[in-house]
C-alpha cells in the first residue's frame, strides 16, 4: 500500500540549482563555399554542449583555453557525428580548425567550432542534427553562402539542405527540404538582426513552464561531481560538508525529475535518461521505483554524513530526509516495520525538538500511529485502542503547535478518518 499524507507537504531540501528556467536551445551554423573548399562555423549553446561533452573539467563554471584544447577530440567526434556534408552522395571528411567561446548580443555563451571540407562539384547536401540527445526537435539556424548568393535554412533532424555546385562556381538552387517557411521569411526580412530576436522570442515563450532543463541539469551534475571530489579529500570537515551537499543535490534532482514527469509526462525523456545515466556514473543512487511510480534517491550521502558527523551541523536535516524516504517508500501493512518507524520518529523529535520541519515529522508519526491502529484493529487485539489514542493525541498536538498550517489541516482530516 502506498504511504500518503492527507494533504500535499513541502519537501525540505529542494535545491535551487536544478529548478532554474532557461531559454529554448538554438544553435547556429554558417557555411561559406568557394573553389578552395567548404568552411563551416558552428555555434552550440555552451550549457548544452558542456552537459554532453563535459568540457568544464575543473567545474569552476568557466571554459578556459586549456579546457577547450583538451576538448578538441570530443568536439571533433561530436561534429563528425552530427554534421554531414556530402557532394554527389559522397560524404566529405571534415577538419576541426578552431575552437572558441562566443557570446551573442544577449550574452548567451556558445561553443564556436570552425570546420573545413575539401572542394568539389556536384549536388551538395548538408544535414545537421546537433543536440538531439537533449532535444529531439532541436534546430540550428543556418546560412549558406556561395558565390555571392546567400540561403537561409533551418536545420533539424528531419531536414536536408541541397544545391548544385559546379566547377565554374556557377550555381543554381536545387531543393530545400522541409524547411520552416515562416522562419525563413522572417529571417530574410530581419536579416542579421533576426538571430538575436529569435533567441529573445524563444526565451520569452519558453520560460513560462520549464521544469527540467539541460543547463540546470548540467549545473546539478557538475555540483555533484564537485562534491564527489571534495568527499575524496582528506580534510574531515570538508568531506562532511560535501557529503551533505551531495545528498541535497541528489534529493533536489529526484524531486525535479518527478515534478517534470507529473507536469509534462515523458516530454523530456532524453534529459531524464541522461540524468539517470550520469548520476549512475557518479555513483549516486537515483532510480525509478515502478511500484511507487517515482524517481527515488537512496539517501546514501545523507547516511554517510550521519556516520561521519552524528552531531554535525546538518545531522537533523540529513536524518529528516532519511526518515521521510523511509516513510514514503514503506508499506502500511508490516506491523513490526511500522512500530520501528514510529519509534525512530519519536527519537528524532526528542533529539531535535526545535527542528524547522517537525510539523512534517509529527504528521508522519501520526500517520504511522493511524496505520498501526488499523493493523491492530484488523487483528482484533487490545493494542488497537492504544494506537487510536496516540493518533488523536498527535493530531491534537499538531493543531495546537502548528495552527493555520497544511500539517494542521492534514491532522484534522486524519482525525475525521478515525471516526
Amino acid at each position: 500500500m502506498h504511504r500518503a499524507l492527507p494533504t500535499m507537504v513541502v519537501t525540505l531540501l529542494a535545491t535551487a540549482t536544478i529548478a532554474e528556467a532557461h531559454a529554448n536551445s538554438v544553435s547556429f551554423a554558417e557555411f561559406s563555399i568557394d573553389s578552395h573548399g567548404i568552411r563551416a562555423v558552428v555555434r552550440l549553446p555552451m550549457d548544452d554542449v558542456d552537459l554532453l561533452l563535459r568540457i568544464d573539467r575543473d567545474l569552476d563554471g568557466r571554459i578556459s583555453a586549456e579546457e577547450l584544447d583538451a576538448a578538441r577530440p570530443a568536439v571533433a567526434g561530436y561534429a563528425a557525428k552530427h554534421l554531414r556534408v556530402a557532394i554527389g552522395g559522397v560524404r566529405l571528411p571534415e577538419t576541426l580548425d578552431h575552437l572558441a567561446v562566443w557570446r551573442d548580443a544577449a550574452g548567451f555563451q556558445y561553443l564556436e567550432s570552425a570546420l573545413s571540407y575539401p572542394a568539389g562539384s556536384g549536388r551538395l547536401s548538408i544535414q545537421s542534427d546537433f543536440m538531439t540527445e537533449l532535444y529531439p526537435s532541436h534546430k540550428s539556424l543556418g546560412r549558406v553562402s556561395v558565390a555571392g548568393h546567400e540561403d537561409r535554412f533551418t536545420f533539424d533532424a528531419t531536414t536536408t539542405y541541397e544545391r548544385r555546385l559546379t566547377s565554374k562556381r556557377a550555381t543554381t538552387v536545387a531543393v530545400v527540404v522541409a524547411a520552416s517557411a515562416i522562419l525563413a521569411l522572417l529571417w530574410f526580412a530581419r536579416r542579421r538582426t533576426f538571430a538575436v530576436a529569435a533567441v529573445i522570442l524563444v526565451a520569452t515563450t519558453a520560460r513560462a513552464d520549464v521544469i527540467m532543463s539541460a543547463p540546470a541539469l548540467n549545473a546539478t551534475l557538475k555540483a555533484m561531481e564537485k562534491w564527489q571530489r571534495e568527499i575524496a579529500s582528506q580534510a574531515t570537515r570538508v568531506r562532511e560538508e560535501a557529503l551533505f551537499r551531495l545528498g541535497a543535490e541528489a534529493d533536489g534532482l529526484a524531486s525535479i525529475m518527478n515534478l517534470e514527469v507529473e507536469s509534462h509526462g515523458m516530454q523530456e525523456r532524453e534529459l531524464l535518461d541522461l540524468a539517470l545515466s550520469r548520476v549512475k556514473e557518479l555513483g549516486v543512487g537515483i532510480a525509478y521505483n515502478r511500484d511507487k511510480k517515482k524517481f527515488v534517491y537512496d539517501g546514501a550521502a545523507f547516511a554517510d554524513y550521519l556516520k561521519a558527523a552524528p552531531r554535525g551541523a546538518h545531522a537533523a536535516a540529513a536524518e529528516f530526509k532519511l526518515l521521510s524516504y523511509q516513510f514514503y517508500q514503506s508499506s502500511a501493512t508490516d506491523t513490526a516495520a511500522l512500530t520501528a518507524a514510529a519509534d525512530a520518529k519519536k527519537r528524532f523529535l526528542s533529539r531535535h525538538p526545535t527542528f524547522a520541519a517537525n510539523a512534517e515529522m509529527r504528521l508522519y508519526l501520526a500517520v504511522d500511529y493511524r496505520d498501526l491502529y488499523r493493523r491492530h484493529q484488523e487483528a482484533k487485539d487490545a493494542l488497537a485502542d492504544r494506537f487510536r489514542r496516540l493518533t488523536r493525541a498527535e493530531c491534537d498536538r499538531i493543531e495546537r503547535m502548528y495552527p493555520r498550517t497544511e500539517q494542521a489541516d492534514a491532522a484534522r482530516q486524519l482525525l475525521r478518518s478515525l471516526k
